[in-house]
């Protein structure tokens, strides 16, 4: 049975290690450079704060993925929130099931108030056009550069 349900990061991080670093692999460590290295005195608090929320996708109690969102005021459309996608991914074993993450992340995040949902894409797995189906629209390009 497939499921998607909010989890404390800390009870599931342990769990949802070997997918952070499979997602992690496909291109941030060579964007950035750097190892995972989470702060969880940071993930911990800015979970209490109602920042930070984590949805876990299980099938028959295994996780198979995550949804990682931060919610941020919008302080030019004020009483306007935004969710913001920090991390998402569904093994590939599992992606027939992407669907069913998308829309229990979308539900829960209207169920929170949010006015939009943002996220950005790496280009090694750059999936515009899926997203666009599934109503998201191209509003900005996200430039960065190591300092």
């Amino acid at each position: 049975m497939i499921t998607v349900e909010r989890e404390k990061w800390i009870g599931c991080i342990n769990e949802l290690m070997p997918l952070c670093i499979e997602v992690h692999n496909i291109d941030e460590q060579k964007t950035y450079g750097l190892e995972l290295d989470f702060d969880s005195d940071l993930y911990i608090e800015s979970e209490k704060n109602g920042q930070f929320h984590c949805l876990v996708m299980r099938n028959d109690g295994a996780p198979i993925g995550f949804h990682w969102i931060t919610m941020n005021p919008l302080a030019r459309f004020k009483g306007k929130w935004q969710a913001c996608t920090d991390a998402i991914f569904v093994k590939p074993e599992h992606r027939r099931h992407s669907n069913f993450l998308i829309k229990c992340s979308e539900d829960y995040i209207k169920q929170l108030g949010c006015f939009t949902w943002a996220l950005a894409t790496l280009d090694a797995c750059y999936r515009g056009a899926m997203w666009e189906r599934k109503g998201f629209e191209k509003a900005e390009t996200i430039f960065m550069k190591k300092v």
